[in-house]
């Protein structure tokens, strides 16, 4: 996958976030720090260790739990992005 449906799919994710009902403001912030990060390993090139890799995926897929029942589209959109990442070993 490219970097530039990564960015897209992050650009997808922050809007989401942005239009999300109430959501609480740590996790928000977690979220938007794991975002962050994610861009700026695509603008290092994408090289992280294997124990990077698979914190980074479970700090989302956690993220993406709590918000599950009352954020749908923000669960949807963190998922679809965990799957690009994994896919090209981020």
């Amino acid at each position: 996958m490219h970097h530039q449906h990564l960015r897209a799919m992050i650009r997808e994710l922050r809007a989401e976030l942005a239009n999300a009902a109430p959501v609480d403001a740590d996790l928000r912030e977690r979220i938007r720090g794991m975002l962050d990060e994610i861009e700026g390993l695509l603008e290092g090139g994408g090289e992280i260790a294997a124990q990077q890799h698979r914190q980074l995926v479970e700090r989302l897929r956690e993220s993406a739990r709590q918000f599950e029942e009352s954020h749908l589209p923000l669960t949807m959109a963190v998922g679809r992005l965990i799957d690009a990442l994994s896919a090209i070993g981020i």
